[in-house]
């Protein structure tokens, strides 16, 4: 009964799957619209340009990063609160020291291990994916987004 006033009184957009039954694979969507249009521009180009670059024979390092506390995100109060209240839904936000430590140690991976890139490159981006449980969490991101922040007000003011 609950569910389905939520989702009347949501118009079906709150607490969607993340991923279609089935859906192999399955594509997470991540970003949020108070991340900003520059922001999404940058690792399109980002993406592009290890592609391109992967496909001429060089060696690339592109891995997912988790959702970190950084300054520009947390300065975004919305955004500040949803990662208050992501863990509430299975995702790990991380201090920024531990992802700029996380990201270097897969960085010297990548660069010492010798993989052959994967036929695909979205494979080679899912092998050392750190994404915090935003891949596996139940609920698409910008579906939680909303409660996640309510939920995470009451931590911002303790």
């Amino acid at each position: 009964m609950a569910r389905h006033a939520t989702r009347v009184v949501s118009g079906g957009r709150l607490l969607q799957r993340n991923y279609p039954p089935g859906a192999d694979p399955g594509l997470c969507d991540a970003l949020v619209p108070q991340q900003g249009p520059n922001y999404a521009l940058a690792k399109r180009i980002q993406r592009w340009r290890a592609t391109n670059a992967r496909a001429a024979g060089t060696t690339v390092s592109l891995n997912v990063a988790p959702a970190t506390r950084t300054r520009s995100v947390v300065k975004n109060k919305a955004l500040a609160a949803a990662y208050a209240g992501a863990h509430r839904f299975g995702v790990e936000i991380f201090d920024p020291a531990t992802s700029n430590t996380l990201m270097a140690a897969l960085l010297v991976h990548d660069l010492r291990a010798g993989l052959a890139p994967e036929a695909e490159p979205w494979r080679d981006e899912a092998r050392g994916a750190a994404h915090g449980g935003l891949w596996t969490a139940a609920y698409h991101p910008r579906s939680a987004l909303g409660l996640a922040a309510v939920l995470g007000v009451g931590a911002l003011r303790s």
